[in-house]
């Protein structure tokens, strides 16, 4: 191997989980795919996202690809509040 490949290991994690007080146990199985340090300053913009994943055998080797997902953001985006186009009502003389 050459000394500049990166070789990573797929983790398996069996997560074990109690409920109703301790008398039965969930269990489910999850797999961890480390990323090695030199890649981090590409993943940082990407901390803290929603990403879509697509994964695919290709030529007899794992392709793992990550996009941002498209979000709506509502509230943070609301327009200004718009003047009223009818005129106003006049004050009531007495």
């Amino acid at each position: 191997m050459a000394r500049g490949d990166q070789t990573i290991k797929i983790y398996r994690r069996l997560a074990k989980k109690r409920y109703l007080k301790g008398k039965h146990m969930y269990e489910h199985e999850r797999l961890c795919v480390p990323i090695p340090s030199r890649f981090h300053d590409i993943v940082k913009p990407f901390l803290n996202q929603r990403l879509k994943i697509e994964v695919a055998n290709r030529g007899g080797g794992l392709v793992v690809a990550l996009n941002p997902e498209k979000t709506f953001r509502h509230a943070e985006n609301t327009p200004r509040k718009t003047t009223s186009k009818t005129r106003p009502i006049p004050p009531i003389l007495t």
